[in-house]
């Protein structure tokens, strides 16, 4: 994962909310099109990251480029309008609007439209007219990253996405993940507990412990060591 102008690069960024420093000396880059899972124990920083990435925490330090511009002190939607889209942990859709006011509020124009985040999303196009409130927790989900597609992005941070989730439904999302990953136009920055699942779908991983990255490489590297799998997640098979 060496440094490229083009693509997403951190440059030892320390960054946290006010004086506080969550995340410190972070280095890492992601080519276009490529796949990173970032894994760690619960409060080592992952969602920090993600939320420095976007903007939404202080910098203390170090630089994020983004297809070779700086955009460490851009506001987060000059960052969304440069190609970086995050799907939270939470989803964050609107309750109170359907599928499709959820999507249209997001569009961008692009290769991604609304018929074509139904034909991604078979079960949202089913359920069009139903209020975000209205859907289960896997709708909701696929709700939350047809929403970030609508932007057409070309970078998604995903935190989290299978969260929560019924396994048939995790199929049905990692499905999803997968045909995006084939395509090879959207790189896809992912954050999941299940370490196994996350090995398996990303081409490269990071694993982070308080704060700082700790291994940093393929992900079929850490796959085929599961002692040196335990001592850093804690789990071997998970």
């Amino acid at each position: 994962m060496s440094a490229k102008s083009e693509g997403l690069v951190l440059t030892n960024v320390r960054a946290g909310y006010g004086e506080t420093v969550v995340i410190d000396n972070v280095s890492l880059s992601l080519a276009p099109g490529a796949t990173l899972a970032l894994l760690g124990r619960n409060g080592v920083g992952k969602t920090t990251l993600f939320s420095t990435i976007m903007g939404h925490t202080t910098m203390h330090g170090g630089s994020i480029s983004f297809n070779g511009e700086e955009i460490s002190k851009l506001p987060p939607y000059r960052r969304a309008l440069l190609g970086l889209a995050l799907v939270p942990q939470e989803r964050e859709i609107f309750k109170s609007l359907t599928v499709e006011e959820n999507l249209v509020v997001a569009e961008r124009a692009g290769r991604w439209s609304l018929q074509r985040v139904y034909e991604f999303f078979p079960s949202l196009a089913r359920r069009r007219k139903n209020r975000g409130d209205q859907l289960s927790g896997g709708e909701q989900q696929m709700l939350a990253i047809g929403r970030a597609l609508m932007g057409n992005p070309s970078f998604i941070l995903m935190d989290e996405p299978m969260e929560g989730l019924a396994p048939v439904i995790v199929d049905a999302v990692l499905d999803g993940l997968e045909r995006l990953k084939k395509e090879g136009d959207t790189a896809l920055m992912l954050v999941e507990q299940h370490a196994r699942l996350a090995l398996d779908f990303a081409e490269d991983t990071i694993v982070l412990d308080r704060g700082r990255i700790v291994f940093s490489g393929p992900s079929r590297e850490l796959a085929a060591a599961p002692e040196k799998m335990a001592a850093l997640l804690g789990v071997a098979g998970r």
